[in-house]
């Protein structure tokens, strides 16, 4: 670190307060940028990036508490820091300075509070997503999709009605003719039977493959698991170009497994939905009579 008789120049990645660091002054940005980082179960979670002028640190300088936050150098910065006995001297020679001190907090607040409303809207959607089987379905897919470079995709349930694969959730060629397929019936009904993933490089050499109106070549196919056995799959699959490879399988088993806890859950939401209406109409018939 220089000294600079504007203040001080930290080099890139240098810290400039820990978090849980006690604070007695409060800091200006002059040049460069500051990030402002929070510790999390995850990881390290930037909350902040400050420019030229923008004031940081304050509040340690009011309520006497630890830092909340980090604050790291991006690229070299000067920063400026300023102690209480320092702030009410330039208080006393600028009194607008308190003004903008204020603005600083005051717009610090309102941007704090519009992430939490933003957090808040994508948390209460999320868990519409998560009650909603076909809605759960269709997210998962999307994962998979950006997990694993695919041009077909598919997420097929088990209908225990019907005693067969029911798509819930697809991308690429529609399938024609919509093959049914039981358990132990094509490539899909053979992996939800045994419970284990595959990866078929040549479909065509497959006796197990049921064709369509897709022009496939490569697929994969991996189990959805429950408590007890598996109650679904998903199908992805390359007409062209590029091959599967081993390490796309481990990629859409590893999705799998978050894909069947996220899908169960939906579905014995919508069994307790169900039940409970149907309780609740007895319940309505009994009370008529």
């Amino acid at each position: 670190m220089r000294e600079d008789e504007l203040g001080r120049v930290y080099s890139e990645g240098e810290i400039i307060f820990q978090e849980g660091d006690e604070g007695d002054r409060m800091y200006v940005v002059q040049a460069g940028k500051v990030k402002i980082t929070k510790k999390h179960d995850t990881g390290e979670l930037t909350i902040a990036t400050l420019g030229p002028g923008e004031i940081f640190g304050e509040m340690a300088m009011f309520d006497r508490m630890p830092r909340s936050a980090a604050a790291v150098a991006m690229g070299e910065a000067r920063i400026l820091g300023i102690d209480k006995k320092k702030l009410f001297q330039s208080i006393d020679r600028d009194p607008t300075l308190v003004f903008k001190l204020i603005e600083s907090m005051s717009s610090r607040i309102r941007s704090l509070d519009e992430e939490f409303t933003k957090l808040k809207k994508s948390k209460m959607e999320l868990l519409q997503v998560f009650v909603n089987i076909d809605r759960t379905c269709s997210f998962v897919l999307e994962e998979a999709k950006n997990s694993v470079i695919s041009d077909n995709g598919s997420i097929m349930l088990y209908d225990e009605r019907e005693k067969n694969l029911v798509i819930k959730a697809a991308f690429g060629t529609v399938w024609e003719p919509r093959t049914s397929l039981g358990r132990g019936e094509g490539i899909a009904g053979d992996v939800l039977s045994t419970g284990k993933a595959e990866l078929i490089n040549n479909v065509l050499m497959d006796a197990r493959f049921k064709t369509g109106s897709a022009d496939i070549m490569s697929m994969l196919c991996v189990p959805l698991k429950g408590k007890n056995s598996p109650f679904g799959v998903i199908n992805m699959s390359r007409s062209t170009g590029k091959l599967f490879t081993v390490e796309d399988l481990k990629l859409l088993r590893t999705v799998s497994i978050y894909a069947s806890l996220a899908i169960e859950n939906a579905i014995n939401f919508t069994r307790l939905h169900d039940v409970t209406d149907e309780f609740l109409r007895h319940a309505t018939l009994l009370d008529i009579w």
